[in-house]
């Protein structure tokens, strides 16, 4: 009898730890998405969790109103982006700064632009292939019907940056030493059996039905806060 009393107590203490780890997490999470709506006035903020593969809107209550999956960087590191060309995903609080629609007048600039973007045919040769496929070109229309840009890099990506390159961590390519990077964005696909996994170039990807009901959320100046959490 002892010893069940004793193993059943050992399990209400486990759990009891489980529980007290998760709200310290989910604390921690709340604290940077509330911080992240101090310097906007606007409805939506938008959190990115890379462990999960998973893009959530919160409002100003830090009620959760939407999620939907996401894929993101292939590098199998899935590491913060440090340069161009790494094919990671930054992390770090970002702001939305241009938003692009195929779903808007096809005289804006908003649709002519993303017009054009998905015209681009994009080749497995390249590095551009569908996920799992790694013969097989991604193609046209790679960015979907939405591309919401986000502000990377902002200062504390030069600073790491900076610091990489002065430790020689970033090496030289082809005799020439790669930058920061830019052109992370938020946006549709070419390839549905990519969402759910490491396989972008460092963009976060949803499926088109998903990143056209985000639209709602998002106007230009959105924070998108983007962790490893």
């Amino acid at each position: 009898m002892k010893n069940t009393m004793t193993q059943k107590l050992s399990i209400f203490c486990y759990a009891l730890c489980i529980a007290a780890l998760i709200c310290t997490s989910c604390s921690g999470k709340n604290a940077e998405i509330q911080n992240a709506f101090e310097s906007f006035n606007g409805k939506y903020d938008i959190h990115v969790s890379k462990k999960d593969f998973m893009l959530e809107v919160y409002d100003r209550d830090l009620n959760k109103v939407a999620a939907f999956r996401a894929a993101y960087g292939s590098n199998p590191d899935a590491a913060p982006k440090l340069h161009a060309g790494d094919n990671r995903t930054p992390e770090g609080l970002y702001w939305v700064t241009e938003i692009l629609s195929m779903d808007a007048d096809r005289s804006s600039p908003v649709y002519k632009k993303l017009k054009e973007m998905n015209s681009t045919y994009f080749r497995a040769s390249e590095g551009h292939s569908k996920y799992g496929q790694p013969e097989v070109d991604l193609g046209y229309n790679a960015y979907g019907p939405r591309f919401f840009r986000i502000d990377y890099p902002v200062q504390k990506d030069r600073e790491r940056y900076a610091e990489a390159v002065q430790k020689g961590v970033i090496k030289p390519h082809k005799g020439k030493l790669p930058g920061v990077g830019s052109g992370i964005a938020i946006h549709g696909n070419a390839d549905e059996a990519s969402i759910g996994h490491l396989s972008s170039s460092g963009c976060l990807r949803l499926y088109n039905s998903d990143v056209v009901k985000l639209d709602s959320y998002i106007i230009i100046g959105t924070p998108v806060l983007i962790t490893g959490k």
